[in-house]
């Protein structure tokens, strides 16, 4: 049997729970917006610089979003910029984001969350850093 490496190995375990049930399908609060965006990184990555440049009330194009992902996600996850121009498509069609066109420049697409998206990756925010501070205390 392992020895107890930490004192707080119970609060930790209440953690890795709590992490576990706010990233799980199984948590029906979380939408199915939520669920969708975390399937991989560069889903997860997209939605993250989706609402950071609106909550910033800056534009965001398909091209600089694709960059953005590009930049950080590891080699071993990256994808071709076709598939990740597919994501982005998907995520359009399923009502999860919006394009529209840009009001500096005609010539480029611009990314939003829609009404519900925003919503709901805000409430899951709220969630995580609930339970962040809850567990540290």
């Amino acid at each position: 049997m392992l020895e107890k490496i930490y004192k707080n190995q119970e609060e930790i375990i209440d953690k890795i729970d709590n992490h576990i049930n706010l990233l799980s399908k199984n948590n029906i609060e979380n939408g199915n917006e939520i669920h969708w965006f975390q399937q991989s990184p560069l889903h997860w990555f997209l939605i993250l610089y989706v609402m950071k440049f609106y909550l910033q009330n800056i534009e965001l194009s398909k091209n600089e979003v694709v960059e953005l992902i590009n930049d950080n996600v590891m080699l071993e996850g990256k994808k071709t910029t076709t598939t990740e121009f597919k994501y982005i498509n998907d995520a359009i069609l399923k009502g999860f984001i919006i394009s529209k066109i840009s009001s500096t420049d005609a010539r480029k697409k611009i990314l939003l969350p829609t009404e519900n998206t925003a919503k709901k990756m805000c409430q899951w925010f709220e969630n995580y850093q609930n339970i962040n501070t809850a567990t540290s205390e």
